[in-house]
């Protein structure tokens, strides 16, 4: 019995695949890629199951597989809107009303319907969004905003504390807005089953495909410590844009949550909602999960 998955290649996934890199699993083939292309994996059949970004698992109506994810209780770190200070030296969704447009990663396909909503919330008209390749060191108009995702959202943070152009510019921690918004953590992405073989696999498969993943995640959370020290010595960045193990360390175990548990799932349920009400995905049947 073998499966396929596949999962996004950033610094904050490394934990749910540690264990299927760290010895053979040949029951399980795994590949790396863009959140932004994950879905249509997922949807031609090309994988069993994926690390999905959360609104296009609403979107392709795709189910749980057992309660694994990126989610965050809080600051999540690496996901900000960057903007050019005027005179406040702080933010919040109404301080920017005076944004035309949102230079997008295109990767960030949850991260921009949180966006999108958070600023409809707060009554401001939601500026034009345009995709972009975010760069550590463009300057930034007054009008204009930035979201960065992932491994570069780090880099914009050090170019910040570095460089003396990035001195004034500010940034908005996204996973701190959701829970200033709704008091409820707030869940990136989750392993999903493709449609298909949800389907056509049975439930036993389905499911052992689900304690597949589980296991691998508590594999992860067990190893931080060293995940943390190879990853610091090949330099990667984590918190603040320092290349430290406490950064890293901070990262995996502040900032981000593994396990989905009712908290995280309510907070799904409150963006597909919210999705919802906003037009960016289609009425349907709430997630749910394939297996425990």
């Amino acid at each position: 019995m073998s499966y396929r998955i596949a999962a996004v290649s950033f610094l904050n996934a490394i934990p749910l695949v540690e264990w299927f890199t760290a010895a053979d699993h040949p029951e399980v083939a795994l590949e790396r890629a863009l959140p932004s292309l994950l879905p249509g994996k997922l949807m031609r059949g090309e994988a069993d199951g994926a690390l999905l970004p959360v609104v296009e698992i609403f979107r392709g109506d795709c189910r749980l597989l057992g309660g694994t994810g990126i989610a965050g209780r809080g600051a999540v770190d690496s996901v900000k809107l960057f903007v050019r200070a005027q005179r406040q030296r702080s933010l919040d969704m109404r301080s920017l009303s005076d944004l035309t447009h949102i230079g997008v990663d295109r990767g960030s396909r949850t991260s921009v319907a949180l966006l999108r909503i958070l600023l409809s919330e707060s009554g401001v008209p939601c500026p034009g969004f345009v995709e972009v390749q975010p760069r550590p060191g463009r300057s930034l108009e007054p009008s204009e905003g930035m979201l960065v995702i992932g491994d570069r959202c780090f880099e914009f943070d050090r170019w910040r504390r570095e460089d003396p152009r990035g001195a004034d510019v500010l940034a908005v921690d996204l996973g701190q807005a959701w829970f200033d918004f709704t008091g409820l953590p707030f869940v990136f992405a989750a392993w999903a089953a493709a449609p298909a073989f949800a389907q056509s696999a049975g439930p036993e498969r389905v499911d052992a495909l689900a304690d597949l993943l589980t296991r691998a995640r508590e594999y992860g959370i067990a190893h931080l410590d060293e995940i943390v020290a190879r990853e610091a010595a090949a330099g990667r960045l984590g918190c603040d844009g320092r290349a430290t193990a406490d950064a890293l360390d901070r990262y995996f175990r502040t900032s981000l949550r593994f396990r989905l548990g009712p908290e995280e799932l309510a907070g799904m349920e409150c963006f597909r909602g919210l999705c919802i009400k906003h037009g960016l995905v289609a009425t349907g049947p709430g997630t749910g999960e394939t297996a425990a």
